[in-house]
């Protein structure tokens, strides 16, 4: 089977506890006072994989790259997005939910834009911390375009043609293909942004 279905049967029966630990109280004698208290579990500090598996999500090759919210890869390398959080994990069962009916009887695409990269049933709630994937896109995509004003001296121009930033831009394909060995690849991916920031 799937991962997801293997982290779901594993951890199920956590999550079943959880849940029944979260609608009990626990009740204490303090000072001679009955004190009710009540349990609260706040799952941060995941992987960003993990939280994948565990919400349901595509996996990271997904256009959908964002754990916090429903940019795709090009929204990540128009600029660097505010990251905003946007899903939760009850819109993500939602979507499954919608994902698995297809109430509006639409196209494998068109549900999938409506869904936003949910394929799977979430299982446990996940308080993801800042998304990684989408921050190292955004950033190098930044710092790629900032080495392409570079190469240009850009300071010195103030609008230069297509024609001008074409040159700079496979000025820069190359230089990245020498010394860091990096092909230029259609649309920025995780490894691709992360060996442009850790390397020169």
């Amino acid at each position: 089977g799937s991962d997801h279905e293997m982290l779901t049967a594993i951890l199920g029966p956590v999550v079943a506890e959880r849940r029944a630990m979260k609608e009990s109280r626990l009740i204490l004698s303090i000072g001679g006072l009955l004190r009710s208290f009540r349990f609260y579990f706040r799952g941060t500090g995941y992987d960003e994989k993990m939280v994948r598996e565990m919400e349901g999500l595509e996996a990271s090759g997904s256009t959908y790259i964002c754990t916090l919210c429903d940019s795709t890869r090009a929204d990540a390398s128009q600029n660097m997005v505010l990251h905003s959080i946007t899903r939760s994990h009850e819109e993500n069962l939602e979507r499954y939910e919608i994902w698995r009916t297809n109430p509006f009887s639409e196209s494998a695409d068109e549900l999938r834009d409506r869904v936003k990269g949910v394929s799977a049933k979430p299982f446990m709630e996940t308080q993801a911390t800042l998304d990684a994937l989408h921050c190292d896109i955004g950033n190098a995509t930044e710092f790629y375009k900032i080495f392409q004003d570079e190469i240009g001296e850009m300071y010195l121009k103030h609008n230069p043609t297509r024609e001008e930033r074409r040159r700079w831009r496979s000025a820069l394909d190359k230089q990245l293909r020498k010394k860091v060995k990096l092909k230029p690849v259609m649309r920025m991916n995780g490894n691709y942004a992360r060996r442009l920031m850790t390397r020169e």
